[in-house]
């Protein structure tokens, strides 16, 4: 499923003196299938911009389609753009409130009219494309597991509505580092797995050069980068300028290549750091045997 947007822009309490400007002429494609890393300094728009995927705010001026339907006409079903374009907010599990981990995730899809042995083996799907066992947490509390699990839960939920496009706003933000690899691995393989169209809004930008195969660069409400997530980080000086920066082995690896000219320097990951320095030291080898 495929997001356009069209000369986007809105305005917070527009006419009064609180009146803010959070986007301005935003003009994007998302192709079914992609994933594409929004980033951003604090306050650039991005968690404004996400809301229009699925119709959560309105524009204030231009339009935003969902696979070719203007979901600002009238007679548009918003229910049913939101089954599709699920939105994972930012501490998602601040979302959950049923007194079970099940009744949770069942909530979306009951309210569809899903009920009996069909609700249950769509909550059960659900949890394990989040690799949650079903048997083991769904009696349990949502509120007695761990942070990690309750994110997951909370993915879960948007799920079981089983949606063709999932955004997920900083979602391993407050997180431990094992409970932040799980919930990016988890991510990884949903698209992986489900073709799913993903965009992960983030402030990592270790997270996104691992995931992404495209970056969306917000600044000041307007979409001012786009392209593939190696040539993003290749300009390094813009982002810094605008608050943002490149992965620390990006950075490193810029340093190296002054003493190093050799060395490639749009090294993204630790991953690729290890290969090209392998690398490095097998030609420095073959050369002193040479």
């Amino acid at each position: 499923m495929s997001i356009r947007v069209e000369n986007l822009s809105h305005i917070y309490m527009p006419g009064t003196p609180m009146e803010s400007v959070a986007l301005e002429g935003i003009s994007l494609e998302i192709k079914a299938g992609e994933f594409v890393g929004l980033i951003g300094e604090t306050g650039s728009g991005k968690s404004t911009l996400i809301q229009h995927f699925n119709g959560l705010l309105k524009p204030t001026a231009g339009k935003v389609y969902v696979n070719g339907i203007d979901i600002g006409r009238r007679g548009t079903s918003l229910k049913d753009i939101r089954r599709r374009v699920g939105l994972v907010f930012q501490y998602p599990e601040h979302q959950l409130f049923e007194e079970t981990v099940h009744a949770d995730i069942a909530y979306g899809p009951s309210n569809m009219g899903l009920e009996g042995e069909a609700l249950k083996q769509r909550v059960r799907e659900a949890m394990t494309m989040v690799g949650i066992d079903y048997e083991e947490l769904k009696d349990r509390s949502p509120f007695e597991l761990s942070g990690g699990q309750m994110r997951r839960v909370a993915m879960a939920g948007v799920l079981a509505m089983k949606p063709e496009v999932l955004i997920l706003d900083e979602p391993t933000a407050g997180l431990d580092p094992r409970g932040r690899e799980e919930i990016l691995q988890q991510i990884k393989a949903l698209h992986r797995e489900f073709a799913l169209t993903v965009v992960l809004v983030s402030h990592s930008m270790e997270d996104v050069a691992r995931l992404v195969e495209r970056l969306l660069v917000m600044h000041r409400g307007k979409l001012v980068l786009t392209g593939p997530t190696r040539e993003i980080f290749a300009r390094g000086e813009e982002l810094k300028k605008m608050g943002l920066g490149v992965p620390q082995v990006t950075e490193l690896f810029h340093h190296l290549q002054g003493c190093f000219p050799t060395l490639k320097s749009d090294v993204l990951t630790v991953e690729e750091a290890h290969r090209e320095i392998g690398g490095y030291l097998q030609r420095k080898r073959g050369k002193v045997h040479a």
